[in-house]
């Protein structure tokens, strides 16, 4: 009677990847019939070779009988070949632009049931943290992050996002003339509440009397017009404070002065 050796290559494989053929190793005397099932589909296969290739789709393969020239053998042997699909791109959003002095946003990966990883190279060599969201760091320039989703085992293409920190820095005049012709009648600074978002801003005369304070983080709502209570002050010197309150920049002190 024919008789089967060994019955091998089974295996889990991601989308793209070579399959190994399962492979029947016989004896007996050729030809060969292997009568086999695939999924419960019942297949045949004739081969003189003692090496028959029994093939490399998913599914599970059950031998159920080897003919060779004069006899037969029952047979119950199985191999499963499992090909998981490649996970798709991942979602990050938009790209983005920050201040050096601003906490960036967390950068959220979705679109997949699986876990997501994120490089610092296109070449996905460079490993940063696997998880949902990444906080970039505070770096000077354009940085880009490469993320990818793994589902199964198998990790799928790359999104990418770029992330900016600039310099920002505001402008403070020294001096504005508040005579209401519409000509920097206000003491601008900008987008103060855009780079520092806690700002406060408070003005004192020459005595130490505050006559003007912003609320906080919202000076360009009400930028102080050169007055007080409604009346405009005399051409002179002012102190100003500026108050950053983001944690790391230092209060702006000076001099700004109202001309006519």
């Amino acid at each position: 009677s024919p008789t089967l050796i060994d019955f091998t290559n089974g295996g889990i494989y991601c989308e793209g990847e070579v399959v190994n053929g399962l492979v029947a190793e016989v004896s007996g005397i050729p030809d060969f019939t292997l009568d086999y099932t695939l999924n419960g589909n019942p297949l045949s296969i004739s081969s003189s070779s003692s090496s028959i290739d029994v093939g490399s789709s998913a599914g599970e393969y059950t031998l159920n009988v080897l003919t060779d020239n004069y006899c037969t053998t029952t047979l119950n042997q199985s191999q499963t070949i499992v090909i998981h699909p490649i996970p798709d791109i991942p979602s990050l959003g938009e790209d983005a632009i920050y201040c050096s002095n601003a906490v960036p946003e967390a950068i959220q990966a979705t679109g997949s049931t699986g876990s997501y990883n994120w490089y610092v190279d296109d070449a996905l060599t460079e490993l940063l943290v696997t998880a949902d969201e990444y906080t970039p760091d505070v770096i000077l320039g354009s940085s880009t992050y490469y993320v990818t989703a793994t589902e199964n085992g198998c990790e799928g293409l790359p999104a990418e996002v770029s992330i900016i920190f600039e310099d920002c820095q505001i402008i403070i005049p020294t001096a504005f003339t508040p005579d209401d012709d519409q000509v920097n009648d206000k003491w601008n600074l900008g987008a103060i509440d855009v780079i520092y978002p806690n700002n406060v801003v408070s003005v004192y005369n020459r005595w130490g009397n505050k006559v003007y304070e912003s609320d906080k983080g919202a000076y360009s709502q009400r930028p102080w017009s050169g007055d007080y209570n409604g009346n405009i002050l005399p051409v002179a010197s002012y102190y100003y404070v500026i108050e950053y309150n983001d944690n790391t920049s230092k209060n702006k002190t000076g001099i700004v002065s109202i001309l006519k």
